[in-house]
């Protein structure tokens, strides 16, 4: 363990690098490793496409609400009812 913090710049320097070194699918040791992260992969692909259709979903369902709300109401006129077949003359 160090007994001292590093300077901010070598501590900046060593987290880059340790980011840097992230686990592709080339990196895989077995087969089976090598399937589990195109598995995540493929899965997280998907998640992502399906929160942007949720996501496009919402704004036009958003959108949709808006234009509704500030669309012109008809008035309904209190004049004379026209009077329905089904009622006697």
């Amino acid at each position: 363990m160090r007994s001292q913090p590093l300077s901010s710049a070598a501590g900046r320097r060593r987290a880059e690098e340790q980011f840097k070194t992230k686990k592709t699918v080339d990196s895989a040791e077995t087969p089976a490793q090598q399937a589990e992260v195109e598995k995540t992969a493929r899965l997280r692909a998907l998640r992502l496409a399906k929160e942007a259709a949720d996501k496009e979903t919402a704004s036009r369902d958003a959108a949709a609400a808006t234009a509704a709300r500030s669309a012109p109401r008809r008035r309904v006129s209190s004049g004379p009812q026209a009077s329905s077949p089904s009622e006697p003359k």
